[in-house]
């Protein structure tokens, strides 16, 4: 019985130590289950991430006001100022913006066109934010000073037969260039010569015999010599003016076609929505044509047909001087065509063979011959030589004399 109740007694006291054992290594190992009474601990989590601060610069150009308007927008930052560095951190221009929409409009009257580069800073008390722009400046025919001067003011260099030219491979051409080189040179005058395909050349030929007879293209009096549809002529300029938002062009036209097959060729080229039409009053100014997107002059010579009143007759503008000089004494101030008090001067000067020639060129288009005639004709008829007219204009000096005589002023 002793030994009976003393295994008992031994097994006993083994359960209890277990319980105590279990206890214990509970309150030790198991202190993160719940309803224990101890709070589990928390895993660190990492913030969200932070988005960098986005400044963007958004640009609105006036022509006629010669001002430039930089819009600032910034996004996952917060400035009290915001400012402007038209010359870079270097320069000593400084504009400042302390109120958000950040807004400054800038006087780029001495900016020369071409590509500026910016700096913005903005920031509040605890953090600043940079950021370089390469902001576009324009100007009005590469001139700032030529955004406020009046459309008869400005002098012109005007390419006599523009579109018959050798790198297009016309024969007999007056130009070297064909007209994209041309309006890239700084050619802002182009005469040009439409026909008719099935119109009789002098010859009494079919101009375009292989083409539908009222197909429109430029020539210079026979097609056979060299030719381009004009609508895609007419495109190429449209290129040019929608890549050049400071260029104003004019056309001085020829022309063998009815007012309805040119405005079609002027529609499919996408250029009717350039064009000017004058009223009779003033002559606005190049920014102000330039602000309303009608930078291209039209002057033909034909009678005006009021359902196109932008396809303008070119002698109720303009007058000319004679084109027929075969040698350079033959040149001469006075008028050909035109009525002198009318508001633009054709300023003819080139020398007229069969076929144009660059040695033709090479004996009139350089100074100070022709910088020298200019100036006579000028004087000869008190108005400004708007359309200072040349054969090959890469050779000479055209485009320098007309520089020279704009940065000097109107008339």
């Amino acid at each position: 019985m002793k030994q009976r109740y003393g295994s008992l007694y031994l097994l006993g006291i083994l359960l209890a130590c277990g319980v105590l054992i279990g206890s214990c290594s509970n309150s030790n190992s198991n202190s993160t289950q719940p309803g224990n009474g101890i709070t589990e601990p928390v895993e660190p989590v990492d913030p969200p991430p932070t988005e960098p601060p986005v400044v963007t610069v958004a640009t609105d150009w006036s022509a006629a006001m010669v001002t430039l308007t930089l819009d600032i927008s910034i996004v996952h930052f917060t400035p009290t100022r915001v400012r402007l560095y038209p010359r870079g951190i270097e320069g000593d221009w400084i504009e400042t913006d302390d109120a958000a929409p950040w807004s400054f409009t800038i006087d780029i009257t001495d900016l020369a066109p071409g590509d500026h580069e910016m700096l913005v800073i903005a920031d509040n008390e605890d953090a600043e934010i940079q950021k370089s722009e390469v902001v576009s400046i324009n100007g009005c025919n590469g001139e700032q000073s030529l955004c406020n001067r009046s459309y008869d003011q400005v002098r012109y260099v005007t390419t006599h037969n523009a579109m018959s030219n050798s790198m297009d491979g016309w024969r007999g051409p007056n130009q070297n260039l064909d007209v994209p080189a041309q309006l890239q040179a700084g050619v802002r005058g182009l005469m040009l010569d439409l026909y008719r395909a099935g119109s009789l050349n002098q010859f009494d030929q079919v101009q375009v015999p292989d083409a539908d007879p009222d197909a429109s293209f430029l020539c210079h009096s026979v097609c056979a010599l060299g030719k381009q549809p004009l609508a895609e002529g007419l495109a190429e300029i449209r290129a040019f003016l929608d890549d050049n938002p400071g260029a104003v062009i004019t056309f001085i036209i020829e022309s063998y076609l009815s007012h309805e097959l040119t405005a079609e060729a002027f529609d499919e080229a996408g250029l009717t929505p350039y064009t000017y039409t004058h009223t009779g009053d003033a002559w606005p100014s190049l920014g102000q044509m330039i602000d309303a997107g009608t930078r291209l002059v039209v002057l033909q010579d034909k009678a005006v047909d009021p359902a196109y009143p932008w396809l303008m007759n070119v002698w109720n503008h303009a007058f000319e001087t004679h084109y027929s000089a075969a040698a350079p004494e033959d040149f001469s101030c006075a008028v050909n065509r035109g009525t002198p008090s009318n508001d633009l001067f054709i300023f003819n000067h080139f020398l007229t063979g069969l076929f144009g020639a660059p040695e033709l060129a090479e004996q009139v288009n350089y100074n100070p011959l022709l910088l020298n005639r200019i100036n006579e004709c000028e004087a000869f008829h008190g108005a400004p030589g708007n359309f200072v007219t040349v054969d090959f204009v890469d050779i000479g000096d055209a485009i320098s004399a007309v520089k020279t005589l704009n940065d000097a002023g109107g008339f």
